[in-house]
């Protein structure tokens, strides 16, 4: 009985480490596939075609939590920043917290085009992801003219 206990014990604890392990490469491999997609467009000139960006502000509009202004930057680019306005998929609530969480956090996301204006928007190294509508884009900040 001891034994099988035991045996039990022990499967389990290898099943969720090769869970853990196969998450992981999933992961890994979005990253990755992120990357290379990136690496396609060698002069991005919409923050959309970053390989990374950080948020740095998220602003809800008054009487309109699903538009909002996002101040994102490249962090592998200091001073190229760029001002999006996204509209929110409404039936979804947990896409404004999300955002201001990345932004709280600073994490590393990974934007990637789905449509001409729909983006989802990655949190690199996780699964948590969101789609938004892309409304508009200051173009000016977002240029890659002043690349050093």
């Amino acid at each position: 009985m001891v034994a099988a206990l035991a045996l039990t014990g022990a499967a389990l604890f290898i099943l969720t480490g090769l869970a853990l392990a196969v998450r992981l490469v999933r992961i890994g491999n979005l990253d990755a596939m992120a990357l290379a997609e990136k690496l396609a467009v060698p002069c991005p000139s919409s923050a959309a075609d970053w390989p990374e960006l950080r948020i740095s502000a998220v602003v809800p509009q008054p009487g309109q939590p699903s538009v909002v202004l996002l101040l994102v930057r490249w962090p592998g680019h200091h001073g190229l920043q760029a001002t999006l306005l996204v509209r929110l998929d409404g039936t979804d609530q947990r896409s404004l917290p999300l955002l201001s969480r990345w932004c709280a956090d600073r994490s590393p996301i990974s934007p990637r085009r789905c449509q001409a204006t729909e983006l989802e928007l990655r949190r690199r190294q996780s699964l948590e992801r969101i789609r938004v509508r892309l409304l508009a884009e200051d173009a000016t900040s977002a240029s890659l003219s002043a690349r050093p």
